[in-house]
């Protein structure tokens, strides 16, 4: 191996071992294996940071700036609540296909995450009228959005990237992903109708009013300087609570105290943290006079003046990396923090002091008024009620007439793609459909670092030769099949990526693989190309591949094994699909 080989490989491993851990931001770990790739003159200076003005993060930036605007003008709740009321008043499947048509169709054409965002508090509230449980609707709804981002160029921010790192080879066209990515999209809808409901788990939230066991919450509450818990042992007070509560440990001071021990009484200033119900919680507080942590700043908050919610954090949130003590969430809106749960787990000792991730699930206790002021604010999204504010609705047409001169002017191929999604952001913020302040923070800054690394891995792996070296081993694999099957193997090794990686890392590192592949196996680079951007969309079997999957894990209560169970079947349909599909768009 060369010197630049072995530079770009210890890169490439650093960088996937990151995106895996999520140990730092993605967007650092992408602007981390930028600037390395730079400094060891793997790629000259001008190479690298030539990332930052690649049509593929000037095109999603600016995209950020338009779906902002559809969204802040009430065009995609409006367009999702009419979807949704066709099947609000019907059966759970009714509601089911409505539901993920929705997020399909909407995804088409806008970031497929915001579609997630706008539909979840819409779709809470229509199961809670027909009672169903949030876990058999939010993961169809993430499924469908995911796919109905692989239908056009910028209905996922994979497409743009792969779209951008082919560019040199051939020019991929607004809507050339449509005919694969429609069949893509039925397959998967067909999958979810008829056997969705048959996989997905029946498992209520505290934000829903479901029938089933209540979801648990592991959580910290003081012992009082007065009350009917002091005296009490830990064992008296589980049991005088009921069967729902279980106390794991009893804190205090800077001593984890024996909860087993017959004459270990609760005194003031303990802490003892449990696990229960929300209900529970609720009853711990009125009932024994136990005490949420922290406490606001006018004490604590009387229990029967409160009631308990739940706020989810929002991909792209500034709250990311932040803990609940930075964020004071009593401080500047009067609600405590009472439980922190990530990924189907309850995290248990100091949650204030928990770096926050997208998807976690914080319940919040206060008045209900100051409940409601966390409706529609940055950073988090409120899981009661069935809408989230909107503003500027009189600026809707506008919004909507930019989007389709837009796509119009995209389809005639008018100008470069970026440049019209400059021009439509531009015009955006001409109209005052989205104001420049409100529209800096939709940029998700994450993803943009994301992708310029991602840009950069890309470039390095082709200059570097390893993606020639990797290109000829599944050549050598699938030699004696033939070259159908060295176009499975890449979408096979594409699909297996976005899984542990993010989809854009899938795609900096399959896509100079399949444009090799295709070289050397003497193909054209099209059905390889298009393979790899499919299945890095594809993200199904992990909660951790996509962020649409990471942001229902918390509220749709699933466990990591819900998603294989439902998401891994639907892999295996869509590699087979596209295997047999591929060629025939795209010949060999």
């Amino acid at each position: 191996m060369s010197f630049d080989q072995i530079i770009t490989l210890v890169v490439l491993t650093g960088a996937l071992t990151l995106f895996v851990t999520e140990a730092i931001p993605l967007g650092v770990t992408g602007l981390l294996a930028l600037a390395v790739l730079g400094l060891t003159g793997v790629l000259d200076a001008k190479q690298a940071v030539a990332a930052f003005s690649s049509p593929a993060v000037v095109l999603v930036g600016s995209l950020y700036v338009v779906s902002a605007s559809l969204i802040r003008t009430g065009v995609v709740a409006t367009l999702d609540r009419r979807f949704l009321q066709l099947g609000a008043t019907g059966s759970e499947r009714r509601l089911l296909v409505w539901s993920t048509l929705a997020a399909l169709l909407t995804s088409t054409v806008l970031n497929n995450t915001s579609v997630v965002v706008i539909l979840l508090p819409v779709l809470l509230g229509a199961a809670q009228r027909i009672g169903v449980p949030p876990s058999r609707l939010l993961m169809p709804i993430s499924f469908a959005a995911i796919l109905g981002g692989t239908m056009t160029l910028i209905g996922t921010s994979t497409n743009i990237l792969v779209a951008d790192l082919a560019d040199d080879i051939f020019e991929i066209g607004f809507f050339d992903f449509l005919p694969v990515g429609a069949g893509f999209a039925l397959v998967g809808l067909l999958y979810l109708w008829i056997l969705g409901p048959r996989m997905l788990p029946s498992r209520p939230t505290v934000s829903s009013v479901t029938r089933g066991r209540p979801f648990e919450y592991l959580t910290e509450l003081r012992v009082p300087a007065t009350g009917p818990a002091t005296g009490l042992t830990a064992a008296e007070l589980a049991q005088r609570a009921g069967r729902e509560v279980r106390v794991l440990q009893v804190v205090r001071g800077e001593e984890v105290l024996d909860r087993f021990a017959p004459d270990m009484a609760l005194a003031p200033g303990d802490i003892v943290v449990l696990r229960a119900p929300s209900e529970a919680i609720v009853g711990l507080c009125q009932n024994f006079g136990l005490e949420t942590i922290p406490p606001t700043p006018t004490g604590v908050l009387a229990p029967a003046a409160t009631t308990f919610a739940e706020i989810v954090i929002t991909p792209g949130s500034e709250l990311v990396g932040q803990t609940l003590a930075d964020v004071a969430l009593n401080r500047t809106f009067g609600v405590v923090a009472v439980a922190l749960q990530r990924r189907g787990a309850h995290l248990r000792f100091g949650i204030v002091f928990v770096p926050l991730r997208v998807g976690d699930v914080v319940l919040v206790q206060g008045p209900p008024e100051r409940i409601e002021r966390l409706r529609g604010q940055g950073g988090f999204l409120l899981l009661v009620g069935i809408e989230e504010k909107v503003h500027l609705r009189r600026r809707a047409a506008v919004a909507i007439a930019i989007l389709l001169t837009f796509i119009a002017l995209a389809t005639l191929g008018v100008a470069d793609l970026p440049l019209l999604a400059v021009a439509a952001c531009g015009a955006c913020l001409l109209t005052g459909c989205l104001t420049l302040r409100r529209a800096v923070r939709e940029i998700d800054f994450n993803v943009l670092g994301l992708l310029a690394g991602a840009v950069t891995l890309g470039l390095a792996l082709q200059e570097s030769g390893l993606a020639a070296r990797a290109a000829r081993l599944v050549v050598g694999t699938t030699m004696d099949l033939g070259p159908w099957a060295a176009l499975s193997a890449v979408y096979l090794l594409a699909a297996v990526a976005t899984e542990f990686v993010s989809n854009s890392g899938a795609a900096a590192l399959m896509v100079p693989i399949a444009l090799e592949t295709a070289r050397v196996s003497g193909c054209a680079p099209q059905p390889f190309v298009f393979a790899v951007a499919y299945a890095a969309s594809a993200s199904f079997a992990t909660p951790i591949g996509y962020q649409t999957n990471t942001f229902v894990y918390g509220p749709g209560g699933y466990r990591f094994r819900d998603f294989l169970k439902v998401g891994l079947p639907l892999q295996v349909v869509l590699w087979i699909f596209a295997s047999a599909v591929l060629p025939v768009f795209f010949p060999l």
